[in-house]
């Protein structure tokens, strides 16, 4: 956690308040209500238009010609269309709430990058998360807006024929076919975790305990040479996993916060010795029981899987969303969380107050 300017503003009144509405971008962020963008035409009014987040009515991006003459002509023309696509939609910028053709043609091109998400023309929650996750792949900023930068690197990789497609660069937070892949040859290798398609705490201790076993750098990062070994190495990951072999065993998660009540709160502390800030106490009952979690609250939500208030069970966290998710704590059950107080400088059992908050699991 990192300190908020209004620690005290968690205490009102009232029942407790599940907050949904901010899961796919940080709170506060707005994007002018959400744009309808249908199907652009690529002309060169298009360039004078700049990026568009209107609708327009449709052109043919790629117009009908004369059939080709040969079944060799014929792939030739749908290889050039596929990697063109992108390029026609340069000038449309494309955000959560987006809808249209032009929508289509980015899902499409998150699926030759391993997303397996829909082709449904809707900018939804999954298509927000594809595009983050090929962002960092990509090494551009990531926020999820698909801009030149963002389209021109999805149609760049497909038409140069880069491995990216099909063994693009995963880490934490990542989800998606790839991720699949992944945790697939991971247990072919020892892991024993689930192919669930989302790089979470699990995928990732395997990742470093594989790595570990290869002889290469353990950052919890799948790149080419991760890749590479994945394939060629017969390492084997041995339940040296930590939590990747293991199960969640929430009350053992309690206990181990528990033991630390009245500890003092510090802001960036994570041990009784230095005393806890909020996501420090998640971090350390949590590494105690073999689960590896982010540093900020923030982070340990979105690494982790939003779940209803009916689906939570004791150790999974309750996040607090205000403050762009600036405070978490751990789920005892009936309403009560052990989180390390800001504004009761200390760690501390008590109710879930009245602040939209959401609930996330590691299990």
């Amino acid at each position: 956690m990192f300190r908020s300017s209004a620690p005290r503003t968690h205490r009102a009144a009232g029942p407790a308040v599940i907050d949904y509405r901010g899961l796919t971008a940080p709170v506060g962020r707005t994007v002018g209500g959400l744009a309808v963008v249908g199907a652009v035409t690529a002309t060169a009014s298009m360039q004078a238009m700049g990026s568009a987040d209107a609708a327009t009515t449709p052109a043919p991006t790629h117009p009908a010609t004369t059939a080709p003459t040969s079944p060799l002509a014929g792939a030739a023309a749908a290889t050039a269309a596929k990697s063109l696509a992108p390029a026609a939609y340069s000038n449309v910028k494309l955000r959560y709430g987006a809808r249209g053709s032009a929508v289509s043609e980015l899902q499409r091109s998150l699926r030759s990058h391993g997303s397996g998400i829909a082709v449904d023309g809707v900018f939804g929650s999954k298509t927000l998360s594809a595009v983050k996750s090929f962002q960092r792949s990509a090494g551009i900023g990531v926020d999820g807006v698909v801009g030149p930068k963002t389209w021109n690197a999805l149609g760049s990789s497909a038409s140069t024929g880069s491995s990216s497609s099909s063994h693009p660069k995963l880490r934490s937070g990542s989800r998606g076919s790839a991720v699949s892949t992944l945790q697939k040859q991971l247990n072919q290798h020892g892991a024993g975790i689930s192919v669930d398609g989302v790089f979470g705490s699990r995928t990732l201790s395997s990742v470093k305990a594989f790595q570990r076993a290869a002889g290469i750098s353990a950052d919890g990062v799948v790149g080419p040479n991760t890749w590479s070994k994945l394939s060629s190495s017969s390492a084997s990951i041995g339940g040296s996993g930590g939590s990747s072999s293991g199960s969640f065993n929430g009350q053992s998660i309690i206990a181990k916060a528990r033991s630390v009540k009245g500890t003092k709160y510090t802001w960036g502390g994570s041990s009784p010795s230095t005393g806890f800030d909020c996501s420090g106490l998640v971090k350390y009952a949590y590494n105690a029981n073999g689960i590896t979690v982010p540093r900020t609250a923030k982070q340990q939500t979105f690494a982790g899987r939003i779940i209803p208030q009916s689906q939570a069970k004791p150790g999974d966290l309750v996040a607090f969303t205000g403050n762009d998710y600036g405070h978490i704590g751990i789920y005892v059950g009936n309403n009560q969380i052990i989180d390390a107080s800001g504004s009761q400088q200390k760690v501390v059992e008590r109710t879930i107050w009245s602040a939209p908050h959401v609930f996330v699991t590691y299990r």
